[in-house]
């Protein structure tokens, strides 16, 4: 049998078999007669044995046609004619539907072997698509009920009725157009590499399970589905493929990351703060189960959750995700500290022993991790991690497996066992990986508190399917409710939710000092009479006031023992929040505006960050800026930010002082210290005890006195004029100027070692001009306190007030703006207040910037409004404040209109790639200072090095120029020859462009553009404009309003 190398089974009664098996009856060919009726063969399943079954095409029995007889006998089958010549249609025979093959009697064996051969390659084919048919099959009933058939092409040719109802269309609408028409992808949660995925999948027409993702199935609805791509055979015979989905849950609930932050013309480009998404799991925990019984491994499974909520920080989440596995998302970090983080987590778990020394586990863990090259969604770092989970299961356990990008496309055709894990979770295992993932991308940039406690408490309804959660404070053995909504989002008032007895006692522990308290953490479960059941949940703090939530939930099993470390680490981060929103809470004095301080520009809110970031600290600061800046309005801001905002606040005047007089009016004076020293005064140091002394004009302090000022600078001691003593007091020192101190000790007219004492934190102020955006914003300010003042009806100014109002240049700064306004209030009775008025008027109505002036801009009048802010910007908790980084663009506009050319963006792309190229993705290469650089050099080789027609030719001031020129001087050029070459076209390009806006931003936008275009992490692309995060932020939502505008 070994040399034999087909094995035929002939069904035939006519005298030709014999003939037939005489003539092809060789060593390698064996021919056996069947003398049995076709369904005998069938029902016996005799050819089984053979590779080939020839029938004799006279016993075809009646009511079954040759394609019915193929698909019945599981080997490859030739029909042979016998009898009459019967004309064959080889056209036919090669048809797809056709599995079978037809050959006249007699023949040559030539011909024989190639009939066989093309019958046994249908049998092949034949066979792997009844098996690819059968899986899916065998899919449908526990993937989906959303079918979308397909052609070849990837178009429609039909929608069951589900999919029509979810994506709300007719299938004759979308009929031969291409899949992704009804299958839209949302942007911000499911990547473009999701939909090459999806084609690519369909175009090899293979079985492949398709990752979770996202999908906007209507303008105002979306859902996370997954399902299954694969080959079908139509019934006219044509191949085509399905696409079958399962809705896994509704988006509905979840913000679209691309639309916050908006204002009305522009979108952001808010990235993910889940920076990456840890899944483990214990191998071979069956057995566990099976050793120690069900109940055991239920307990140690908890046990595993305690142990790894304890370990992750506090700003992460985790949670025992479903089965014997458990998620961690990690947030705003970078790929080295998750992986230092996983590492150490896997030693410690597969060290650990549970249950006094009893038990040792291992474990297997899947990371995905966001790089600086490639930004995923939260959805498919999930499923990254979930496929590399499989992948060290596969490979024994017990080890870490990172997803890598070249797995991708080793998915299609690949069922790993791992979506198998994946698909048993349910609905509400979704939403609660959906509920963390938006607690971590969205809530933490709230930075109101009850803005937060609103959204926190939705998410918890959402993931957990609650009917209400609410959120209590404990002060004094008091309790206040923050905040308590229903599933509808209608507020709960807090006497319609009333406290059982075992309630209010498991509550008043909570108020104890931890010592007394019972088990940290628990839960106090309460069993509704009717059905559902009320949870207590502490949240840690290390305030003096307590906190806890309120869960009530409608279902017994709305919340199961396994979501209590999800609760948990949930609790802790919202004690995290809790604590950061009290310690920067608004002073009352700046949350009433009592500082007259509205401000709503970019370069105001960064330097409110820092304001923010140092106010709590006790570090002298020193503020720098132009007369009429607001210097004291920041310094009172500092003070009120502070923990002394309740102690004094004592300004001290060095210019408005005698030189005579200012060491008494500073340290204070004994009775007969001089003449007319007729009692003990305290001077200022002693009044701001405990409190805030402003030092301002510290510049025009005499010499002299600076030598005095340096000793208590330094030791926070003084000695008033006429004591010998010395006093020590507990002051906080604030120090302005307007004059360069650098170069006044240049000169000799101040101390160098004084200026570097009072130099620990640098806040320079921003001119008004330079910060436009805000010109209209205080006048209209003003104007509201003036004419209530004045009891006068004027709400607003005139197009071509305001169009003077911003264009003038503001030498006085915000000092000269209010008292402008001031008298224009006083001469002025009509509604809106006109140029005569003001006596400004705008040089020309085409050179203002007619952006600043739009309609929405009077809404700032009121202080209510959601654009002003007039408070120190807590976002400066969370991000570091950079506002006298150079980097920073001080945008004379708040929107750029770059012209970007069909030639220049190109360039720019190329100009990014070049520099990641260049710098083998470990270190970004900062392209921009290059480019500015040229850009001025560029201008004054044009210009013959006259700097005002420079700076005309940039359109940027002749101040800036100056100021920046010198500061370039530094810039080093690049390494790679392509990119200085690039470069320097690109620099070219953007002074070429015809515009009236600074080309610098216009070239730091076109840049911006490019890095988005290339879907850069904002890492990367912050690193590549030498600028910050939000400044990135900014040039992109300015260039998606030009985009709006075109």
């Amino acid at each position: 049998m070994s040399n034999i190398e087909y094995q035929l089974l002939l069904v035939s009664h006519s005298v030709a078999s014999a003939q037939f098996i005489d003539n092809f009856g060789t060593d390698n060919i064996k021919v056996d007669c069947y003398q049995q009726s076709i369904e005998q063969l069938i029902e016996t399943k005799d050819d089984a044995n053979y590779h080939l079954v020839c029938i004799d095409s006279d016993l075809i029995p009646p009511g079954f046609t040759k394609q019915q007889l193929c698909g019945l006998l599981n080997t490859g089958v030739v029909f042979v004619h016998f009898g009459q010549h019967h004309d064959l249609n080889a056209n036919a025979l090669l048809y797809a539907q056709c599995d079978y093959d037809e050959i006249n009697w007699p023949t040559t064996k030539a011909q024989l072997h190639n009939s066989m051969q093309m019958a046994l390659y249908k049998l092949q084919v034949r066979r792997r698509q009844t098996n690819q048919n059968d899986l899916l099959t065998n899919t449908v009933s526990c993937i989906g009920d959303v079918l979308i058939y397909l052609d070849q092409q990837g178009d429609i040719t039909t929608l069951n009725e589900t999919a029509q109802q979810l994506f709300a269309v007719d299938e004759a609408e979308v009929r031969a157009k291409p899949w992704y028409t009804v299958l839209k992808i949302r942007p911000d949660m499911s990547s473009k590499q999701t939909q090459q995925f999806i084609a690519t999948a369909i175009k090899i027409q293979t079985v492949t399970k398709i990752q979770p993702f996202a999908i906007q199935t209507t303008d105002n609805s979306s859902q996370l589905v997954d399902g299954i791509i694969g080959p079908i055979k139509y019934p006219n015979g044509n191949n085509g493929v399905v696409l079958i989905l399962r809705q896994l849950s509704s988006l509905d609930k979840i913000p679209n990351a691309l639309a916050l932050n908006t204002n009305a013309n522009g979108k952001s480009v808010k990235q993910s703060a889940v920076s990456g998404i840890l899944l483990l799991s214990p191998d071979y925990f069956n057995q566990i189960n099976l050793r120690y019984g069900r109940e055991f491994g239920d307990k140690l499974l908890y046990a595993i959750g305690e142990l790894i909520r304890h370990f992750v920080r506090p700003t992460d989440l985790s949670s025992h995700y479903g089965g014997t596995m458990f998620m961690i998302m990690f947030a705003e970090s970078s790929a080295e500290q998750i992986k230092n983080i996983v590492n150490k987590l896997h030693i410690k778990l597969s060290n650990y022993a549970f249950f006094d020394e009893k038990i040792k586990l291992p474990f297997s863990f899947g990371v995905s991790v966001n790089s600086e090259e490639l930004s995923y969604s939260p959805v498919e770092l999930f499923y990254y991690a979930n496929f590399s989970l499989s992948q060290a299961r596969d490979l024994g356990g017990a080890q870490v497996r990172q997803w890598q990008q070249l797995n991708t496309m080793l998915q299609i055709g690949n069922l790993d066992r791992l979506s198998g894990n994946v698909s048993k979770t349910g609905n509400s295992d979704y939403q609660k990986m959906l509920m963390q993932w938006s607690i971590l991308n969205y809530l933490d940039d709230i930075e109101q508190p009850r803005a937060f406690y609103q959204a926190l408490l939705m998410q918890l309804i959402n993931g957990f399917e609650l009917a209400a959660a609410g959120l209590y404070k404990i002060e004094s053995d008091n309790i206040t409710l923050l905040q308590a909504i229903d599933h509808n989002e209608h507020n709960i008032l807090a006497k319609d939710i009333i406290f059982s007895q075992n309630q209010r006692h498991f509550i008043s522990q909570l108020s104890l000092p931890k010592t007394q308290q019972g088990q940290e953490n628990q839960i106090f479960t309460t069993v509704l009479k009717a059905s559902g059941i009320e949870l207590i949940l502490p949240v840690n703090t290390n305030l003096t006031s307590q906190y806890f939530l309120w869960l009530n939930t409608e279902h017994d099993d709305s919340i199961q023992v396994r979501d209590n470390h999800t609760l948990y680490n949930i609790a802790d981060y919202v004690g995290v929040k809790i604590e950061q929103f009290a310690i920067h809470k608004l002073p009352p004095a700046l949350a009433n505006n009592q500082l007259d301080f509205w401000y709503r520009s970019f370069e105001m809110e960064q330097l409110m960050a820092e304001v923010a970031m140092v106010a709590p600290t006790n570090a002298t600061v020193l503020i720098t800026g132009e007369s009429g800046t607001g210097k004291e309005m920041l310094a009172k801001s500092i003070h009120l930010a502070s923990q002394r905002k309740d102690k004094p606040f004592v300004i001290f005047d060095c210019a408005a002082v005698v030189e005579s007089l200012i060491e008494s009016e500073l340290f204070g004076h004994k009775k007969g210290a001089f003449t007319g020293a007729d009692k003990n005064v305290n001077g200022c140091v002693q009044q701001a005890d405990g409190g805030t002394l402003f030092l301002d004009e510290i510049g025009e302090l005499p010499i002299e006195m600076q030598v005095k000022l340096l000793r208590f600078v330094q030791e926070k001691q003084y000695s008033p004029v006429g004591s010998g003593k010395y006093k020590k007091v507990d002051v906080r020192l604030i120090a302005a100027t307007n004059v360069d101190l650098q170069q006044q000790i240049k000169i000799g007219k101040f101390r160098e070692d004084l200026y570097f004492r009072l130099n620990v934190f640098s806040l320079k102020n921003i001119p008004l001009r330079q910060r436009k955006s805000d010109i209209l914003l205080i006048a209209l300010s003003y104007l509201k306190v003036f004419a209530k003042e004045y009891n006068k009806v004027i709400n607003d100014f005139s197009n071509q007030a305001k169009l003077a109002l911003v264009d003038y240049q503001w030498p006085g700064n915000i000092r000269e703006l209010k008292n402008l306004v001031h008298r224009a209030v006083i001469v002025g009775n009509e509604e809106l207040l006109q140029c005569k008025h003001l006596a400004l008027y705008p040089s020309t109505a085409e050179q203002a910037d007619q952006s600043l002036i739009k309609p929405e801009t009077s809404l700032a009048v009121t202080t209510n409004n959601d654009h002003v802010v007039n408070k120190a910007d807590v976002r400066a908790m969370y991000q570091p404040a950079i506002l006298n980084s150079e980097n920073i663009i001080n945008a004379q506009q708040e929107h750029i209109n770059v012209p970007a050319t069909e030639h220049t963006l190109p360039l720019a792309n190329r100009l990014i790639s070049a520099c990641i190229a260049t710098d083998n993705h470990r270190h970004s290469l900062a392209i921009s200072p290059w480019v500015e650089f040229l850009l001025y050099q560029h201008c004054l080789e044009n210009n013959q090095q006259v700097a005002i027609q420079a700076a005309n030719q940039l359109n940027i001031a002749e101040s800036t120029f100056r100021r920046r020129w010198k500061k370039l001087q530094s810039v080093t050029a690049p390494q790679n020859l392509t990119v200085v070459e690039l470069a320097e076209r690109f620099a070219k390009q953007v002074i070429n462009i015809d515009n009236e806006q600074s080309k610098i931003q216009m070239m730091q936008t076109i840049l911006a553009n490019a890095c988005n275009a290339q879907r850069l992490a904002v890492k990367l692309s912050s690193s590549l404009l030498d600028v910050s995060a939000p400044t990135l932020r900014r040039l992109l939502s300015s260039a998606e309003l030009t985009k709006e505008k075109n």
